[in-house]
Formats: structure tokens, sequence, C-alpha cells
């Protein structure tokens, strides 16, 4: 089930994590009925540089996996990744339905996930006996420190 190319693969949340969703007043209205509202999202550009240089770096199999209410919401995404993440390929990125338990979209029994939900992290470490890992997103920036935070341990554990 490992990747042939042995690249740990690495899953980011978007609302939260790369675009700034709760900065925007009363959001959880707004998101399922307001037409463009996810292209209109100010992206972290921290985060959003962290994964531009992790893409680009090619330790990684980066995936998007961000959760959406409906279609509409799905364009607005991937209209929104297409323009601040461009280097993501468009098959690396999964839209799934909110409410959704994101670790079914694994494709690897090992995957790391950046998240900023708990109840998305816990599933994601729960649901594969311990081998999953996963940061919790706070802030921009987190997505930085996550991924050199993985480098080092897999350079104790390579080297150690």
């Amino acid at each position: 089930m490992k990747k042939p190319d042995g690249k740990k693969n690495v899953y980011i949340d978007m609302d939260g994590v790369l675009a700034d969703f709760f900065g925007e007043t009363e959001c959880v209205k707004r998101f399922e009925h307001e037409r463009n509202f996810f292209r209109n999202l100010k992206p972290f550009k921290k985060n959003v540089d962290a994964v531009k240089r992790a893409a680009a770096d090619g330790r990684y199999n980066i995936f998007i996996l961000s959760a959406s209410p409906n279609e509409r919401c799905d364009n607005d995404k991937r209209f929104w990744l297409k323009k601040y993440l461009n280097e993501i390929e468009t098959e690396n990125i999964i839209i799934m339905r909110v409410g959704e338990d994101k670790s079914k979209y694994m494709k690897t029994p090992d995957g790391i996930l950046f998240d900023d939900y708990g109840k998305n992290i816990e599933k994601w470490v729960c649901n594969n006996a311990g081998l999953n890992r996963a940061v919790k997103i706070r802030k921009d920036g987190d997505v930085a420190d996550g991924l050199l935070a993985i480098l080092l341990m897999k350079d104790i554990i390579l080297n150690g």
C-alpha cells in the first residue's frame, strides 16, 4: 500500500490551515450559501509558502484534503487552490463532503495530516493502529514548523 517512490504522503486541510476560514465574519452561516465564499478567502501566507516549498522539494507526496458542503463550494475551493497552490497536481486535490471521515481518503497506511479540527486528527490517528501522524494547526506558520519537525524526526530515526 506504500507508494513505490518511498515518499511520505502528507495531507493538508484547506480551511483554517491554508485559507483564513475563521477570519471571516459568521463564516459558518455564510459558506454554504454565499457565492464565491471560498474563492475569496485570504491565504495564510506562511502555511501556503511552506506547502509550495514542500511540493518543490520533492520529499513528500502532497495532497490537499478538504471538506465541502456541495459542488458549488467544491468549485470555489478548486479555484482558490489553483490561484494560491498551482503546484499541487489536480489528482492530489481531494474534496470530500462535510462530516465524512478524512482517514478514508488515505493513500498509504502511514500518512501525515495537517488539520485544525481536533476530531479529524483523532480519527486520523485512531483509524490506523497508530501508524498515522497528525499535526494540529493553530496559526499561520504551523505547517512550516510541522514539516520541519517531520524531517528532523525522520533524520533522528534514520541516523539515530
